[in-house]
């Protein structure tokens, strides 16, 4: 498995346990109520997000260098990039439309 890849099962399968009073569900489409997150839950939230970009940025040039370039599968990445333009975190330059 590619590192891009194994970051966006990390990410998806531990995100309802780091966030419990973020009501978003891994698998379905990715709609904060902002009523229930504090802003500074939001932004906590979009600087995490924001760490995650550098993280991916490092493991997609791992994986270019050891001849795995987007050998991500869509859907272990999905969560993230949903959330990433939930939260306003653009990631055009690491996932490609």
């Amino acid at each position: 498995m590619c590192v891009v890849s194994n970051i966006g099962d990390n990410y998806r399968d531990n995100f309802a346990p780091r966030w419990p009073h973020v009501p978003v569900q891994p698998t379905a489409p990715v709609v904060i109520n902002t009523s229930e997150v504090s802003k500074q839950e939001f932004e906590a939230l979009k600087k995490e997000v924001e760490e995650l970009k550098i993280l991916l940025k490092a493991a997609k040039k791992f994986d270019e260098e050891t001849g795995q370039p987007d050998c991500h599968m869509d859907d272990k990445v999905d969560f993230i990039k949903k959330l990433a333009e939930f939260v306003g975190v653009d990631l055009e330059d690491i996932f490609k439309k």
